[in-house]
């Protein structure tokens, strides 16, 4: 179920969606679904404990985070505020079409500077009014005599590591954190993302949820399906099957779908004669997004970022909802579908999937010691994320003592 390389970006997501419902079809069929090999358990302090939470921080300020899309700062001078990741960073387009990243701090005193995400040529701190090209570079300085002994080169915006590639923005918060490599971060994966040809998706609506929960808790709720038809009768389970799911893993990350009902007409039918499909699947980019590509009401695809940040404490969770019109679905259907869809995904997500996880975080925190929640074989992607992120807290230095 991987993306052909030589083929044209429509053909490509063309042949690697109907892999992936071919798999769910099967089954459907065979009345099965993916399954690990065995159950797997973890101690509640993976969620509730305060240092443990304070490294999982630090690791998403080590690892390179994808922030946005391109056509989210589309023109020279666009401006995007991004707070997830524990300092707040400005990401921009510069007047030469290069993305860049800035700590939202004034070198003077350390005010904020961005405060609204406008596109002018300049950035001028309400504080004492010094001024900033969109390359950093401290242009304006009222009072300059005051500060006669002052390397002024060296006042310049605190930049960050950012990089662009295939219509998505990658940004690292920690200034002496090294390039993105983009490509060697997605490796396998980013044959499967470059056909969704992200850059030419327009933004259509935008939220952000916080929640009083541990961020593992809600995002455990987005790697399995086997919670539909009880947590989501009346939302989801009238049309998509609970409990069945095909998991195709790309090192860390990771593409899942979930089968419609009716797919099931499907299953005895040869597959020249299925219709065609809007269906791609979730798209698991490490360590915290999915990316739902599906059709909405209208039939047309829709892309739906679901990112997901530890919040202060290890009982807050800050996710970003983002809902983009793909560049391909170009017909006369209004914006507006795109933007009614995304409420409703934001209700379900907010009155369902994270109203039981704000109770499980509850619980987990009184829990007596050496309980332990347990995913199930059919939780197969849970299971898989866990160990991947401990891995990578111990490659970063970062497990446990």
């Amino acid at each position: 179920m991987t993306a052909d390389p030589s083929l044209a970006p429509s053909a490509a997501r063309r042949d690697s969606h109907n892999s992936l419902r071919r798999a769910l079809v099967e089954r459907l069929r065979d009345g099965r679904t993916d399954l690990a090999e065995t159950v797997m358990e973890i101690d509640a302090h993976a969620y509730v404990d305060p240092d443990r939470h304070a490294r999982e921080r630090e690791a998403f300020r080590k690892l390179p985070i994808m922030a946005c899309l391109s056509l989210d700062v589309a023109e020279p001078g666009d401006k995007l505020l991004f707070d997830a990741l524990g300092p707040e960073i400005v990401i921009l387009r510069d007047g030469e079409g290069q993305v860049r990243a800035f700590l939202n701090m004034c070198p003077h005193r350390a005010a904020r500077l961005v405060t609204e995400c406008d596109s002018r040529k300049r950035m001028t701190c309400r504080f004492h009014g010094w001024t900033f090209d969109l390359k950093g570079k401290l242009i304006g300085l009222p009072g300059a005599e005051g500060f006669a002994g002052m390397e002024r080169e060296a006042r310049g915006l605190v930049e960050l590591p950012v990089a662009e590639w295939a219509g998505m923005v990658f940004v690292r918060a920690d200034p002496e954190g090294g390039l993105i490599d983009v490509a060697e971060w997605l490796g396998p994966f980013a044959a499967e993302l470059e056909h969704l040809e992200l850059g030419r998706a327009r933004p259509m609506r935008r939220s952000r949820l916080e929640t009083r929960t541990n961020w593992k808790c809600a995002w455990d709720t987005y790697c399995e399906s086997y919670h539909f038809a009880t947590l989501h009768a009346t939302t989801v389970a009238p049309r998509l099957v609970s409990n069945v799911m095909a998991l195709t893993p790309f090192d860390r990350h990771a593409r899942m779908g979930f089968p419609r009902k009716d797919w099931y007409a499907l299953a005895d039918a040869p597959e020249t004669e299925w219709p065609d499909e809007n269906f791609g699947g979730n798209y698991f980019i490490f360590p915290n997004i999915n990316l739902n590509v599906s059709s909405g009401p209208n039939g047309e695809m829709f892309y739906g970022f679901y990112h997901l940040y530890p919040g202060e404490t290890s009982g807050s969770t800050v996710t970003r909802m983002a809902t983009y019109r793909p560049g391909h679905a170009d017909g006369p259907q209004p914006d507006e579908d795109w933007q009614v869809l995304h409420g409703f995904i934001e209700d379900v997500v907010r009155t369902e999937d994270y109203s039981v996880s704000e109770e499980a975080y509850r619980n987990l925190s009184d829990a007596p010691e050496g309980f332990s929640a347990v995913f199930g074989a059919n939780e197969i992607l849970v299971q898989k994320w866990h160990r991947d992120w401990a891995d990578q807290l111990e490659e970063l230095g970062l497990g446990e003592a």
